[in-house]
Parts: C-alpha cells; structure tokens; sequence
C-alpha cells in the first residue's frame, strides 16, 4: 500500500491519462525513477549552504556521502519501480482490454513496460549503488556455462528431485531462442513446426483462451515472429510431449506443452503456471550461489548473439534488424540501444588500447 501511496503522490493523474492513451514519457518515467532512491519526505542530502566550510573538496565530499546515505534500501527503489509497472499495466488493461488499439500505441506501452522491467531487475539485495562497468554481462560467463551443465537431467549436480526433463526443456528454450517468459508458458504443441527443418516455433499474441485454466494466463507482448532452436531441442520437446506430458490425465483437456507435475493441490496436467517456472529458477538461483531469473536469459541470448554477429562479420545494421524480430520489437524499437552501447564502449576500449600502446612506443 505505502509503495502505490508513493506512486499516486508523484503520478495523480494517471487514470486519465491511461484512459486517454496519454503514457508516461522517458523524461516523466526518469524523473520518477531518481525519485524512488529517496525517503517519503524527499530529503535528498544535508544542505551544506548550512555549514561554515571554506574548503571545496571537503564540501564536495560531504554533499556527495550525504546523498548516498539519504537513499532508501534498493529493495524499496525496487518495490516503488514494480508497483508502477503493475499500475501501469492495471490501467492499460482496465481501459483498453477490449478494445483493439493501435499497433503505435501498443508498440510505445510494450516499450515502457520492458523499460520498467529493466529498472526493475536491476535492484535487489545483491544490489550495489556503485557504478556497474558497461562491459559486464548479465550472468558470468563461468555462472552460465555451469547453469548449462546443471540442468542436463543426467548431471549429478541438477537440484530437482523431479519433473528433469521438463525443466530441462524450459531453460534450453529460453536460452536458445530469448523468448519472454509469458510466451513460454503458453507454448502450444501446434506452435512447434515438428516438420520441415524441424527448428522453428510461432510466437504470437493470443486474446482469452477457454482452454487456459490459470489463474494470471501468460501472454506474448512483443510482436508475433518465428522463434529458431536446434533441431535436437524441439525432438526432445517432442519425446516429452508423447512420453511425459501424455501420461497425465488433464493434459488431454488442452494443448500447452508444458504442465504441472505434481499433484499436491489437485494440478497435475494442467497448464505450468507462471509462479511455478519462477519456482525452477529459485532453486537454479541457490544451487547455482547466483541470483537468475527467467528474463536474465533473454539479455544473455542477445549477449550471444551480438557476440556472434559481430565474430561472423555481420553488418552491425542488419544485426539490430535481425536482432529486432528475434526479439519481437518493432521496427523503430529502442529496447537494442543497451546492446549498441556495450559494443560501442568494445570499441572505445580498442581505439584507447591502439592509442597508449602508440604512446609508450614513442
């Protein structure tokens, strides 16, 4: 309640601007965004015009300290983040939901959920306020490639007691193709091509689905596209769906690959639901001494592939634009800016590099 206080104290007007398809600006949602690092009472540092100091430095330290122990704990900056994204989202639906609105407009209130979401995954309790380097991924290089070992339903170090191949599956699908996790969670068996090259998956926007008996039903927000896999990954979707998924009964009353397990509340067959994959990536998360969560594969995915774009040779224009459909996003989409600025700073390091290694020689 405090945290939805504290976004209706900053935002009033936000009903009528949802329900005039009026959203927020990057200028509104980073003016928000510096204010959530601060108590209710917006102080924001000792006024030092109040202090007889005549040394600059000293001045200078003192107002920079201030500031920092001023700022609430990052868990709070990132409950206020979240209950304006979940705002925001209430909103959009509650005014929109039946009504088809334009691609522009969806296309602009993806974008800024996303950006929440980005902010959002930033803070936490392994959250520091010191500047992190451009240049870092989101899951270490040693962090991912032990997850990849982990979760081979045969390794001795996977911590799922059951249901190993189904998780297994899980985390290679969002691996190899960045789908969000809405989307996968309302995989269908017709949505895989087991055909042709056998590596293709349709990921598509889908309105209310009778067959869909979870309480938050997934959804695919980004635009409608193929998703590509290794041909193996959808066999072994297949395996599953004609030697696990069929031997539960409720299985047969619909058409999501992926269902629940377990039987403890009466579940077993139907569809997995979005705080059960959320489940699997907290026991990856302690077994794994590393904190990971579903989307945290999605920018590893473009990690990667940047990666192996620019190896490849690939113009760096055709790489966003193959980046931008893998990704859903639409054509005039900003959400690849982050992935430009890391290979920007690559390059920076380079030409820096070039040049000292120039002067040293003179």
């Amino acid at each position: 309640m405090n945290e939805l206080i504290f976004v209706i104290s900053f935002f009033n007007d936000l009903p009528s601007r949802f329900a005039s398809q009026r959203l927020l600006s990057n200028e509104e949602y980073n003016a928000f965004f510096r204010h959530c690092y601060y108590p209710i009472n917006g102080r924001k540092g000792v006024d030092i015009a109040s202090f007889s100091i005549e040394n600059k430095d000293i001045r200078n330290i003192i107002s920079a300290n201030s500031r920092i122990h001023s700022q609430v704990r990052p868990e709070t900056i990132q409950g206020r983040l979240r209950r304006l994204r979940e705002y925001s989202e209430w909103l959009f639906n509650h005014f929109h939901h039946d009504y088809l609105v334009g691609e522009q407009l969806q296309n602009k209130f993806d974008t800024l959920i996303s950006r929440m979401k980005l902010c959002e995954e930033g803070f936490g309790k392994n959250f520091s306020l010191a500047v992190k380097r451009i240049n870092e991924s989101v899951i270490p290089n040693d962090k991912f490639l032990e997850l990849l070992e982990m979760i081979l339903p045969s390794s001795s170090k996977n911590p799922f007691k059951s249901s190993k191949i189904r998780n297994y599956l899980i985390v290679s699908l969002l691996i190899q193709s960045g789908i969000r996790r809405g989307a996968l969670a309302k995989l269908k068996i017709s949505d895989c091509h087991f055909y042709g090259t056998f590596d293709e998956i349709e990921i598509y926007r889908s309105g209310y689905d009778k067959t869909d008996t979870r309480n938050y039903m997934p959804n695919q927000k980004t635009k409608s596209h193929l998703a590509v896999v290794d041909p193996e990954l959808l066999k072994q979707i297949k395996f599953y769906i004609n030697h696990i998924r069929l031997n539960f009964e409720r299985s047969s009353y619909h058409d999501f690959i992926f269902v629940s397990e377990k039987n403890s509340r009466n579940t077993s067959g139907n569809p997995l639901s979005l705080k059960s994959v959320n489940a699997i990536f907290l026991r990856l998360s302690k077994a794994l001494s590393f904190r990971i969560h579903p989307h945290m594969l999605r920018h590893k995915w473009n990690e990667i592939f940047d990666e192996k774009g620019r190896s490849s040779g690939m113009d760096s224009r055709l790489i966003e634009d193959v980046r931008k459909y893998a990704m859903g996003w639409s054509a005039n989409s900003s959400m690849g800016q982050v992935y430009n600025e890391k290979r920007l700073f690559e390059q920076v390091r380079e030409v820096s590099k070039a040049h000292q290694e120039r002067v040293n020689k003179q």
